[in-house]
């Protein structure tokens, strides 16, 4: 049985609570409207919040990043570091922007544009993450590979099936269809590497010794980092759905995801707090990273 520091426990209690009460904003609120103002709200707060950790931790690791990354490795971490910040800070102004200032603007609005451009940024996190940790694929990789792409595809395919099938019945404008499409399209191939991610560092290797790496390995912060991008495609995939469906449905439902947007970008911060943890290239003890 894998067993994990006290610390992933204590950080999960902390998540959960986080997600609860932020959450019970939106779940208790009887009226419609007041659901979707607080629904924008807190998601705009969950990834302000997200954004100002990644800031921090990715401070933190750089400014002891000397003494344990050996400097082939320091501008592609350089890049990824950049690529993470960016991607909260874009998605924070994106949903900044559509809240409170950008709701009746055409499509592509200026929130689309921003979400797009962080989803360029992110996966180029993950796949750099997924780069890094390549020599630890085992053998029946193939397999793993098959399946992963599998999922990932036929959510694809019937993400857009249904979305087309909706559209067909309204008259919407070309960019709007495109977009709903996109959103699917782009979830799925940031669900690849997640779930690549996760399947790797799913059971932590023997050490003979307690190391930097062991402890690398046995926080939990790829698991949330995983679980993120899944609450992310949930909450797009219920997102397309509902405005493939009727625009006007919107206001009436958004709540609804919002609280699956929420609770990703806490576990992301969650993730996020354990940063270090994502670039096994240590070569000092833990004590460096303290």
């Amino acid at each position: 049985m894998r067993k994990y520091p006290r610390n992933n426990f204590i950080k999960v209690l902390v998540l959960v609570t986080s997600i609860v009460v932020v959450n019970s904003f939106i779940i208790f609120t009887l009226d419609q409207n007041s659901k979707f103002y607080f629904g924008r709200l807190t998601t705009t707060i969950t990834s302000g919040v997200a954004f100002a950790i990644a800031l921090v931790m990715v401070y933190k690791y750089k400014t002891k990043q000397d003494w344990f990354v050996p400097h082939q490795f320091r501008i592609r971490q350089d890049i990824m570091h950049s690529s993470i910040c960016m991607f909260l800070g874009f998605w924070f102004v994106a949903q900044l922007t559509w809240s409170f200032y950008d709701q009746q603007s055409p499509a592509p609005s200026v929130a689309d544009i921003l979400w797009l451009i962080g989803y360029v940024l992110i996966g180029y996190f993950l796949y750099s993450l997924l780069y890094i940790s390549r020599k630890e694929l085992e053998a029946h990789t193939f397999f793993i590979i098959v399946s992963i792409v599998t999922i990932s595809l036929t959510y694809t395919v019937l993400v857009i099936l249904s979305a087309s099938s909706l559209l067909t019945f309204q008259k919407q404008e070309i960019s709007v269809t495109i977009l709903t499409i996109a959103y699917p399209i782009l979830d799925a191939i940031l669900l690849v590497p997640a779930l690549f991610i996760f399947w790797i560092r799913r059971n932590p290797p023997t050490f003979e010794h307690k190391s930097l790496k062991s402890e690398q390995q046995e926080d939990i912060s790829w698991i949330l980092l995983t679980l993120s991008i899944i609450l992310f495609v949930i909450a797009d995939s219920g997102f397309a759905y509902i405005t493939a469906l009727n625009l006007m449905m919107v206001q009436k439902e958004a709540w609804i995801w919002n609280i699956f947007y929420n609770s990703g970008y806490i576990l992301l911060a969650g993730a996020l707090t354990g940063y270090s943890i994502f670039f096994p290239m240590a070569k000092t003890d833990s004590k460096k990273m303290n």
